[in-house]
């Protein structure tokens, strides 16, 4: 029998790719503020060129590196999340197939995941099966609040 249900590894990819965008961003911000501080310590305060290891040109052309590697990477994160969701989006439009019969899955309630399903199946006509999910038990229950 096909199941359409979908792929926990993917959801968990999903999620592992908006919290590694989210953590080069934060990187990212933190960085370029200790940039600034490091610039207005020179120009403003004048501290003087050695004052923070390196002189202020230094510390702008590591700013500019690292930021253009946290961009490429952005760039690679969101291309690889949009393409799990455009696979996603593509296996949803693909009709299945129970038996030669185009199988339509309906499922109560609407796009619930986890827990325990109870699955019916009822002929249509001699071309399509509907296939109803019933979420019989909440993925809270089993496992409790994370």
């Amino acid at each position: 029998m096909a199941t359409t249900e979908p792929i926990w590894d993917e959801e968990k990819q999903r999620q592992r790719l908006l919290k590694a965008s989210k953590l080069i961003f934060l990187i990212i911000m933190i960085y370029s503020l200790c940039i600034a501080l490091i610039i207005i310590g020179f120009y403003f305060f004048n501290f003087g060129n050695n004052w923070a290891y390196f002189t202020v040109e230094q510390w702008i052309l590591s700013a500019i590196v690292l930021i253009s590697i946290a961009i490429g990477l952005e760039i690679i994160l969101i291309i690889l999340f949009i393409l799990s969701k455009k696979k996603e989006l593509q296996s949803e439009k693909k009709p299945t197939y129970l038996e030669g019969k185009q199988l339509h899955n309906y499922t109560i309630p609407a796009n619930a995941k986890g827990g325990i399903f109870s699955k019916t199946y009822i002929l249509i006509d001699q071309t399509h099966v509907l296939n109803l999910r019933y979420q019989m038990i909440l993925p809270y229950d089993l496992w409790g609040q994370k």
